[in-house]
């Protein structure tokens, strides 16, 4: 299952475990059915035959298609969130090189985990509405970058800490993603994740030294 605990959008909030099974079964399903046919190519049948479930039942806790999409979207955005929760502590006393890679890659593993269900559907995140949850994700990002910075406080020294926080998270984050969304992309992940780390690293240091001046 995919851990989605929040149902802003269905008809009926579950109020029992077995309720709160089929939901999540009903947006796993989502998800292999985008896999399988497309955003266009879904329709509720489809969904419901890969949840084992009756089209009637899944109607009782979503009104269309659209609202299963918007679930998905909701439960990917949420590993995204419990992934950089999870990060945080761990993090906190690595060298920051150390922590640029750590979470490239572990965004890239939760991207391309379950048979790429998410990467599969990032391809579609027009129509799923990500948009609506780039700001949460930017914010989470920017309060983990935020706290390994207080807790190494040589990088306090940086002017526009939290410009420079923001230009590493965007330039490196989006970054990653195109890049495996990217069929055959130019260069190697390896390769993308060296030049952003040393990119990252460079703009940094550059503004250490101009503050120790």
């Amino acid at each position: 299952m995919f851990g989605f605990k929040e149902y802003p959008l269905s008809t009926r909030k579950p109020r029992q475990t077995r309720a709160k099974v089929t939901v999540d079964t009903i947006i796993e399903a989502g998800f292999i059915s985008v896999a399988l046919h497309g955003m266009s190519g879904t329709t509720t049948r489809h969904i419901a035959d890969i949840a084992g479930v009756s089209v009637g039942s899944l109607y009782e806790y979503f009104k269309n298609k659209e609202e299963i999409y918007d679930a998905m979207a909701a439960s990917f955005v949420q590993e995204i969130l419990k992934m950089i929760k999870d990060l945080t502590p761990v993090i906190m006393d690595m060298e920051l090189e150390s922590v640029i890679e750590i979470i490239f890659y572990n965004f890239r593993d939760l991207l391309t985990r379950n048979n790429e269900r998410y990467l599969i559907c990032l391809r579609h995140a027009n129509e799923l509405r990500y948009d609506k949850y780039i700001n949460q994700i930017e914010r989470e990002l920017m309060n983990i970058v935020m706290k390994y910075m207080m807790h190494n406080p040589k990088y306090l020294k940086v002017n526009n800490l939290a410009v420079t926080a923001y230009v590493s998270i965007n330039s490196g984050i989006f970054n990653i993603a195109r890049h495996l969304i990217l069929p055959n992309p130019y260069i190697s992940f390896d390769e993308l994740v060296d030049g952003l780390k040393t990119m990252i690293m460079s703009y940094i240091n550059a503004e250490l030294k101009k503050a120790e001046q």
